[in-house]
C-alpha cells in the first residue's frame, strides 16, 4: 500500500515501538467500548491506540476500518486531509478523570465519543486561530449511532456541542502530516505543551489501497 502525501473498555498489551517523549507512551488496545452503537462499532477497527502520560491513561483512539478519500484530492494551503466534512473517522475514549479539555480549552468529561471530520469556518470568529482548517469533532457516542456521513457542518456541530456543555463543538486539531508517515507515534510539542498522536489508517483512493496518516493533538489547547 502506498502512503498518501498528507498529514483513536480495552485490553492493554505492550507499548508501541518508537513511542516518544520522556513521560509519554503508546499502548495497543484490543476491543471496542460498549457505549458505541452496533452500527458504529461494526465500522471501526477494534485495534485501538492508547495514549499514556506518566502513569495515567489520557485517551484511546480507534479508526474506521476504511477511510473514505475524496477523489483526486490535492492538499491546499489550508486543507491537508482528504476527507469530506461530516464523515466518520473514528472514536475516542477520554480516560483522564479530571482537567481534560478539547483543543479550544473546553472541558470534556471521561466517556466515549465518535470522531467526525470538520473544518474551521472561514468567518470573523476564527481569524488567527489556525493556519489550517482540519479538525475532528467529538460527538457523545449515544448521540451518534449511524456511520453514514452527515450532510452538513451544522448537523455535526449540533451533535458535538453537548459534549462541552456549550454552543461550540468539541474539537481536536489535525496537524498537517509529514509525507511518508507509516507508523503510530506519540510526540510532545514543548512550545505549546501538546501531546500529539500520529495514527495510520487504511483507505482507498479509487481502486488503490492507501495508508492515511492522521496527526491529532489529543492533549493541549490552542494558544490563539
Amino acid at each position: 500500500m502506498k502512503c498518501l502525501p498528507l498529514v483513536l473498555s480495552a485490553i492493554l498489551v505492550a507499548p508501541f515501538v518508537g513511542a516518544s517523549a520522556d513521560e509519554g507512551q503508546l499502548k495497543t488496545a484490543e476491543g471496542l467500548p460498549s457505549e458505541l452503537s452496533g452500527k458504529i462499532a461494526a465500522a471501526l477497527n477494534p485495534a485501538g491506540t492508547q495514549v499514556v502520560v506518566g502513569d495515567e491513561p489520557v485517551v484511546t483512539v480507534w479508526l474506521v476500518k476504511s477511510l473514505a478519500i475524496k477523489p483526486d484530492f490535492k492538499p491546499s494551503l489550508s486543507v491537508k486531509y482528504p476527507f469530506a466534512v461530516g464523515q466518520l473517522v473514528g472514536a475516542i475514549k477520554v480516560e483522564k478523570s479530571s482537567d481534560y479539555t478539547d483543543f479550544r480549552g473546553q472541558e470534556l468529561k471521561p466517556g466515549v465519543y465518535t470522531l467526525r471530520y470538520g473544518q474551521q469556518p472561514v468567518d470573523g470568529n476564527h481569524v488567527g486561530t489556525s493556519e489550517t482548517y482540519d479538525f475532528l469533532l467529538a460527538i457523545p457516542a449515544k448521540a451518534d449511532t449511524d456511520p453514514a456521513p452527515m450532510k452538513t457542518p451544522d448537523a455535526v456541530n449540533k451533535l458535538s456541542a453537548p459534549a462541552t456543555g456549550s454552543n461550540h463543538p468539541a474539537i481536536y486539531f489535525l496537524v498537517p502530516p509529514e509525507e511518508g508517515t507509516e507508523a503510530a507515534k506519540l510526540t510532545h510539542n514543548e512550545d505549546f505543551d501538546w501531546w500529539v498522536l500520529t495514527v495510520v489508517g487504511d483507505g482507498k483512493a479509487g481502486d488503490a489501497a492507501v495508508k492515511v496518516p492522521l496527526v491529532i493533538v489529543v492533549s493541549g489547547m490552542t494558544a490563539g
